[in-house]
């Protein structure tokens, strides 16, 4: 995909569309509500897995919050186990987020975790671990970051902060209207096989990725013959 976008000179009339005129949004999206069990939505997790994407995080109106990937998930130890065992989504993104986990809610998963009793995952938890690796992880990622549009996501997580619920992870976003090199460019820069598409008031319309993109430049090559 690099290589193609360093030739993109050659396919200018094209790389200049948006993402809807090129008909390569998917909708067939894996999402799950931020009240939803965080272990109810491993399945999807690991579905995603198949084609390196993530899971949707959405509130109420459908609107994009957050996001859970295997990638985010593998960043982390094994403390991480209860929490999975015991949080919501959204509180599970919360517990990941790059400064590591609110005390707030290290202190639910606990209360959580003696109500059922599971004293092995307790031990788990209260053992001293490091959040040093997470923190690295996911700030590599997290950094040549783009554009408005991030912009307009914090705005939305500031949002969902102010009805309780607090993301940890930063989706990256693009519009149906952004042009495909335009997305090219922010998957490149953020290392992602993905990038999501929202609207102006962030309801998730789907997703754009390498294997869409791709598809496209290989017709446009085979128009050539």
């Amino acid at each position: 995909m690099r290589f193609l976008f360093n030739s993109i000179n050659h396919f200018s009339a094209m790389a200049s569309h948006s993402i809807q005129a090129l008909d390569i949004i998917e909708d067939g999206i894996l999402a799950v509500h931020y009240d939803d069990p965080a272990l109810a939505a491993l399945s999807a997790i690991n579905t995603a897995r198949n084609g390196h994407t993530a899971v949707a995080v959405l509130d109420d109106e459908g609107r994009l919050v957050g996001e859970i990937s295997l990638y985010t998930l593998a960043c982390c130890d094994e403390t991480l186990a209860p929490a999975v065992a015991t949080l919501s989504a959204g509180d599970l993104m919360a517990y990941i987020d790059y400064g590591g986990p609110p005390d707030d809610l290290v202190q639910l998963v606990k209360e959580r975790l003696e109500e059922r009793k599971l004293d092995g995952m307790l031990e788990l938890l209260e053992k001293d671990h490091s959040n040093s690796s997470l923190s690295s992880c996911l700030s590599s990622s997290a950094s040549s970051s783009s554009d408005d549009e991030l912009g307009s996501l914090k705005t939305l997580r500031r949002r969902a902060s102010s009805g309780g619920f607090v993301s940890g992870t930063e989706p990256i976003v693009c519009h149906p209207g952004s042009s495909l090199v335009a997305v090219m460019m922010q998957a490149l820069a953020h290392r992602l096989n993905y990038v999501w598409v929202i609207e102006q008031d962030y309801s998730l319309v789907g997703m754009v990725t390498f294997a869409g993109m791709l598809k496209v430049f290989r017709d446009r090559v085979s128009s050539f013959s």
